[in-house]
């Protein structure tokens, strides 16, 4: 989904959550979850959107709606690791999509 279609698909209802998904080199990437799938934000070269924190994300989302929730996700190391059959699941944290003043 790109970035510049966010803010119309989240008022049109087609996006239940947005994930700021944690990845190596701490930065995160922008998803959003439509239909119970994650989808990858692009931007206008069809590049993953990477921010380097939750204001720049924010800063980013400023014209998407308030109705749907943001999450910081942390994937579980253990989906990484050889051999274990399971671990803990993703850590997720609601955080509050616009800064309260």
């Amino acid at each position: 989904m790109k970035l510049k279609d966010l803010a119309g698909q989240v008022k049109a209802g087609t996006v239940q959550e947005l994930n700021l998904v944690s990845v190596e080199g701490g930065s995160y990437t922008l998803h959003a979850v439509v239909d119970g799938a994650s989808q990858r934000i692009l931007n206008d070269k069809d590049d993953t959107v990477h921010v380097a924190s939750v204001d720049e994300a924010r800063k980013l989302l400023m014209d998407v709606p308030d109705q749907v929730e943001l999450y910081v996700v942390q994937p579980a190391v253990y989906d990484e690791m050889v051999g274990q059959d399971s671990g803990p699941t993703d850590s997720r944290e609601r955080i509050p999509l616009k800064h309260s003043h």
